[in-house]
């Protein structure tokens, strides 16, 4: 068994000797050990590394057997529990299992059984943890298989796609108008760890600078003529989830500034508001044009460019994608 391979077994018990003892058990079967002396610890490391098994006592002051099974399985629902028990407390176990715990062992520990459950309850693991891979490959997948074609160049973009989506960083996304550049971002959005959040789209060719601010930024109640409540931009209301910017090479140098801001310092201002409001979201822009040709023009500002062009996909044209045809 190499390193890589060995499985981690959490021993918890509140006393010494008993912990000891299986904790020596375990190491001689090969496992990798971690100890606890409490319900409270044990639950803290699982928090701090992967473990394959936990192995407890039923009964512990503070946070029990009990305790400890149900925290296990509510966070780590593929991390199987054996409980150990006095025969006074047997029902107990049993009840335990009914809550998810693999088996119960009585005191005294017979070390063969102990040795054969411990076995069978990391297989069983092994084979949850599996299952649960193979299902989130075949989510990946199913997302960035929206995405048609069979030509080389839109296979290798779903591939990257599926490998950005799990960075949590901007995204400048580059081809011609008609390609589907905002489904490549809605699908990075669904496949990244912020697909609870929402996904807003925004088109900066499509409004006024001034409608532009108060879309993106908000406003402050009577920060205007006809401000009468304040308001929430998209900005704001993306919070946690995703922001996709249609056409960024439209945004006038001025807006360019305040967009520049944002991705800084992380944190917005509204229209006619003083206050500072932090925001956590992740950017994706699309253009149809050649940013850093522009950002030399001086079109488009340098700065802006290299901020939001932390990793490039590139959409390809539809000829060479054998007319591809991209679907919701």
């Amino acid at each position: 068994m190499t390193s890589s391979d060995r499985k981690t077994v959490l021993v918890v018990d509140d006393e010494a000797i008993a912990r000891e003892n299986l904790a020596l058990i375990m190491e001689k079967e090969g496992y990798d050990v971690v100890v606890a002396d409490s319900g409270e610890t044990a639950l803290s490391l699982l928090e701090k590394r992967e473990v394959d098994l936990v192995l407890t006592d039923l009964r512990m002051q503070g946070k029990d057997g009990i305790a400890v099974l149900n925290g296990t399985k509510k966070r780590w629902p593929a991390t199987e529990v054996v409980v150990i028990t006095g025969y006074s407390s047997v029902e107990t176990a049993i009840e335990a299992i009914r809550q998810g715990a693999y088996h119960y062992l009585p005191k005294p520990v017979n070390v063969a059984e102990l040795k054969v459950l411990v076995g069978k309850a990391l297989e069983k693991s092994g084979m949850q943890k599996e299952i649960r891979s193979l299902k989130k490959q075949l989510s990946d997948n199913a997302g960035a298989s929206r995405i048609i074609g069979q030509s080389p160049a839109v296979q290798a973009m779903r591939e990257r796609i599926t490998q950005v989506a799990q960075l949590d960083c901007n995204v400048l996304i580059l081809g011609e108008t008609g390609t589907g550049k905002e489904l490549v971002a809605r699908t990075i959005h669904e496949l990244s760890p912020r697909a609870k959040g929402r996904f807003v789209a925004f088109n900066c060719g499509a409004f006024t600078e001034e409608l532009i601010t108060n879309e993106l930024f908000g406003h402050e109640k009577e920060a205007f003529t006809g401000a009468n409540r304040e308001k929430k931009g998209l900005l704001e209301l993306a919070e946690g989830g995703t922001v996709f910017f249609d056409e960024i090479g439209e945004l006038s140098l001025s807006m360019q500034v305040k967009l520049l801001r944002v991705l800084q310092e992380r944190t917005l201002r509204r229209v006619g508001g003083s206050r500072e409001i932090p925001i956590d979201i992740r950017i994706l822009a699309a253009t149809n044009k050649d940013l850093k040709q522009e950002a030399e023009n001086g079109t488009f500002r340098m700065d802006l460019f290299y901020r939001l062009d932390v990793i490039t996909i590139r959409v390809p044209p539809l000829p060479s994608a054998e007319m591809t045809y991209l679907c919701w």
